[in-house]
This record gives structure tokens, C-alpha cells and sequence, in this order.
């Protein structure tokens, strides 16, 4: 995640986030150490696994939950197989 995205998350302009820096140093801080937190939980995954998180945040709450069933569903049906 980069400021910019991370600005799109917080629903605020690019511009605003870095005006927070002088502005607003606490909550820029805050923020900083939440997009770091982020990138540091994405760095011990695989890339198929990075693609596939940023491909799921693409979609929306319907299509999300679809997915996830679809995803339990697949490994229940694998499970009473086995």
C-alpha cells in the first residue's frame, strides 16, 4: 500500500494526507503505522497470494461474500471426499 492508496482508504485526497503530516502529526503518524503494518503482513506472503488479496478488494460486499462460500463450500465438499 502507498500513500496514495492509502489516502483512498481513509476517503480523503492525496493531498489532505500530506497536509496531515503538519497539520495533524498524531494522526499522520497513525496512519503511517497502519499502511506499514499492512505492508509488513503482505511481505511474508507469496505473490500469487498478494495478487489474489488485492483482486478481492476489487469486489464488492455481494460479490465478496459469494466468493468466500464458494471458497468453504470447495473445501467442505474436498473434506467429505477425503
Amino acid at each position: 500500500m502507498n500513500n496514495k492508496e492509502l489516502a483512498n482508504f481513509l476517503d480523503i485526497s492525496e493531498q489532505a494526507f500530506y497536509k496531515w503530516r503538519k497539520n495533524r502529526p498524531s494522526l499522520y503518524k497513525i496512519a503511517i503505522f497502519y499502511k506499514d503494518s499492512v505492508n509488513n503482513s503482505l511481505a511474508n506472503k507469496d505473490n500469487e497470494t498478494k495478487l489474489l488479496l488485492s483482486y478481492f478488494d476489487k469486489l464488492n460486499i455481494k460479490e465478496k461474500e459469494f466468493y468466500l462460500q464458494d471458497m468453504k463450500t470447495r473445501i467442505l465438499k474436498k473434506e467429505l471426499d477425503n
